[in-house]
């Protein structure tokens, strides 16, 4: 009998909220010091999958709730020759919920978010990058040793709580600054990215007293504010993943994040780049804890114990969920910032790896979305760009840089 995994509890939602033109996706790309020849691609792929069990799955349908399926199917490597973060198709993966693809000396992988999250995508991305220099080289490069558990985090750590105590109005969010507007987006998102000394970047942080994701965070916020209108007339409310296991101990290869906003209330006024990057630190400091997380935890899981998500039929589910975001369709985020930390590769494959990038997904509520990651003594900062102008990521850079 084929296996089944149970999805994440945050994970739920984004087969629900998938359609023809529109998937929850995260993308991984790396440039090699030579052409990547494909069929050494595809045995790297299939030397790490067993490495990653949960990942040798499709989405398939369950009475009440869609599941992860044990597939069997032949795995497939493709050029790459589409725009990027575009829906997966069942023929071009075989149905898996991931996409290896190459053009040129380029690697893509496009995961998507209701197999894991970004954080474990990196470590599966640097271990195909590991195996398919070792297999090129000739070499024998060890791969570090995972030890991954397949547990829901989210049940593991969480625990129901009284529905009176639940958290709803911070989920539900007030609508925000957005930053699109009719005419004003693409069809395909634009990948912009630059780099930065990583030992410049963090001792202008330390300097300020701050954290690599603090000062970032400003300086992202002090590019948008300065596009604004001023005093604001929303609140400006940049989405923060934070990677929850920095707070439990967890080896699982499932999503396990939770988002907090970073938030200029509205009737701001003018404010220097020390005053935002203070303002920065203290909502950080106040709002990313241990028991702030164990909140965070403790409400999905409450919330997905209710009768009506834990009993509607799969069939009823998918119609009500489009039908109730389409009614309650507002900004609630400004733009997203995710930091997914420094991606590491043994010695002898990272002198073949020149670099490595990793972009999130857009849409019209937020299309102008930036991940940040730190490589072979880079900060690499890439901005999914759906907007028609790119005033923004100038100004971001130029603050950076400044």
């Amino acid at each position: 009998m084929k296996k089944r995994y149970p999805l994440d509890l945050s994970a739920l939602a984004y087969p629900l909220m998938r359609t023809h033109s529109a998937q929850s996706n995260f993308r991984y790309t790396a440039r090699l010091d030579r052409s990547v020849e494909p069929k050494l691609l595809l045995r790297s792929l299939e030397y790490v999958l067993p490495r990653y069990p949960s990942f040798q799955t499709r989405i398939a349908c369950g009475p009440f709730w869609h599941t992860l399926k044990e597939n069997v199917l032949p795995l497939i490597v493709t050029e790459d020759r589409q725009p990027p973060l575009t829906p997966m198709r069942k023929k071009e993966t075989n149905r898996y919920p991931f996409r290896l693809t190459y053009i040129g000396d380029e690697i893509v992988l496009e995961v998507f978010h209701a197999l894991t999250d970004g954080n474990i995508g990196g470590l599966f991305f640097a271990d195909i990058l590991t195996k398919y220099v070792a297999l090129q080289e000739g070499t024998d490069i060890l791969l570090p040793e995972r030890n991954f558990s397949v547990e829901d985090p989210f049940r593991a750590f969480g625990k129901k709580i009284p529905f009176r105590d639940l958290s709803v109005k911070k989920y539900n969010g007030k609508s925000v600054v957005a930053l699109g507007g009719k005419g004003n987006y693409d069809r395909y998102p634009r990948l912009i990215s630059t780099e930065i000394d990583l030992s410049y970047i963090k001792q202008k942080a330390a300097d300020a007293d701050a954290t690599l994701t603090e000062y970032v965070t400003a300086a992202y916020l002090a590019a948008i504010f300065l596009t604004q209108d001023i005093p604001l007339n929303k609140p400006l409310s940049l989405f923060i993943p934070i990677n929850l296991r920095r707070f439990f101990p967890t080896n699982s290869l499932r999503n396990f994040v939770c988002f907090e906003r970073i938030t200029l209330t509205k009737g701001s006024g003018e404010r220097t780049f020390s005053e935002l990057l203070d303002e920065v630190k203290k909502q950080f400091c106040e709002k990313i804890t241990l028991d702030a997380m164990q909140r965070n935890v403790n409400d999905l899981v409450t919330c997905m114990s209710l009768p009506i998500p834990k009993y509607v039929p799969l069939f009823l589910k998918s119609p009500c969920f489009r039908l109730v975001k389409k009614v309650m369709n507002k900004v609630r985020q400004t733009a997203i910032l995710s930091n997914v930390g420094a991606i590491t590769l043994p010695p002898e494959a990272e002198k073949h790896v020149r670099e490595i990038r990793f972009f999130l997904n857009v849409n019209q509520n937020a299309p102008l979305n930036l991940a940040v990651l730190s490589y072979a003594g880079k900060c690499i900062l890439n901005i999914t760009c759906k907007l028609t102008h790119t005033e923004i990521p100038e100004i971001f850079f130029s603050i950076l840089r400044s």
